[in-house]
Parts: structure tokens; sequence; C-alpha cells
């Protein structure tokens, strides 16, 4: 975690945290995205970020999705398919 500042971690942590009756939640899918648009950084791998994100929603005792997908940014549409 030495790259990213805790201060941002935090930030797209409370950003991207859900409430739910069940408890608070926070999709990595969307905690990676919010960290790309807040920080710029658009080269560290979205694992590498997920990772760094993860302890710090769990220490603010958020559940975590690990629902980030290789390849997600590529938007797929049945119709265009061939």
């Amino acid at each position: 975690m030495g790259q990213f500042q805790m201060i941002d971690l935090v930030s797209v942590i409370n950003a991207c945290t859900t409430g739910r009756a069940a408890g608070r939640l926070v999709s990595m899918a969307k905690a990676v995205e919010e960290w790309r648009v807040l920080t710029g950084d658009f080269i560290s791998p979205d694992e590498t970020v997920a990772n760094a994100l993860s302890p710090v929603a769990l220490a603010r005792g958020c559940a975590v999705l690990f629902d980030e997908q290789p390849g997600a940014d590529i938007l797929r549409t049945p119709w265009r398919e061939a």
C-alpha cells in the first residue's frame, strides 16, 4: 500500500459504501472505478487497487464484494457481436 495515500483510500471507500439492512457493502468494481476518477491513476492494475482498498473497507466495518472482472471495461452488446 506504499504507493497509495491513505486519505485517498478512505475517501473512495466512503464514497462507495452502500448501506443495506444486512450491513455496509463495498463493491470493488465501483471502488476501483472511483479510485481511477479520484486519483487519475489509470496505470495500476485493478487487482492491485482492489488489494489496497479492501483492507480499508474491512477496517471500516464493511463487507467487500470482489466483483471486478478482467476485461470488464470492454463493452459487449449482444446485438453487435458477430
